[in-house]
């Protein structure tokens, strides 16, 4: 072999290794590092902490929520002179009459009121001359019998939570409450006791 042949050889030597070291080098690049315990909890706490500082934000925003409270004396007024007692419930300052309305169909005259309770919990006391499928159409039958202050309330599940019914001065007087309001019933039929 000649010297230009060594050479030659040795030159198509050098480019292979060369070419066999880049292509080393770019499937190492390729390849993905393995991943850490570490790694994977920095990516948790990168999505988590954004989520927990939105929800510390959102509880203390509504932490001292103010309410619009409405005047109820002219509905109230307007329902007993339609032959409605207009029971007005005896609760604490603590809760806020939110919404009213009253409807005189025909001979059924019905008077709604929306309470905000200490807990923050929205209930409605509904007050009908009518039967209580005049307040909501799934309060019918027995219904299970509850006692609160002295008065027996029949307990019917609804959809959205729950709701009492009694008969008291003559009008059906209907206690209803979403699923997360339910315990605060057992406080408005405590005023709806002491008014009535």
């Amino acid at each position: 072999m000649s010297s230009e042949e060594v050479k030659a050889a040795a030159e198509v030597d050098i480019e292979a290794l060369a070419a066999a070291e880049a292509n080393a080098e770019s499937a190492k690049a390729k390849r993905p590092k393995p991943r850490r315990m570490r790694d994977m909890a920095l990516s948790m706490a990168v999505l988590l902490v954004p989520l927990g500082l939105f929800y510390w934000a959102w509880s203390w925003l509504a932490e001292d929520r103010q309410v619009s409270v409405v005047d109820t004396a002219e509905n109230y007024a307007t329902a007993a002179s339609l032959g409605l007692p207009a029971i007005e419930p005896e609760l604490g300052e603590d809760w806020k009459p939110i919404s009213t309305h009253l409807a005189a169909d025909g001979t059924v005259t019905t008077l709604r009121t929306g309470w905000y309770s200490p807990d923050g919990n929205g209930l409605q006391m509904s007050e009908t001359s009518g039967d209580a499928t005049e307040v909501d159409e799934g309060l019918t039958g027995a219904g299970t019998p509850v006692e609160s202050a002295g008065i027996e309330w029949a307990s019917y599940e609804l959809d959205s939570g729950e709701a009492w019914v009694a008969v008291i001065d003559g009008a059906t007087v209907v206690l209803s409450a979403e699923t997360d309001g339910t315990a605060d019933l057992d406080d408005l039929a405590a005023g709806v006791a002491a008014a009535s």
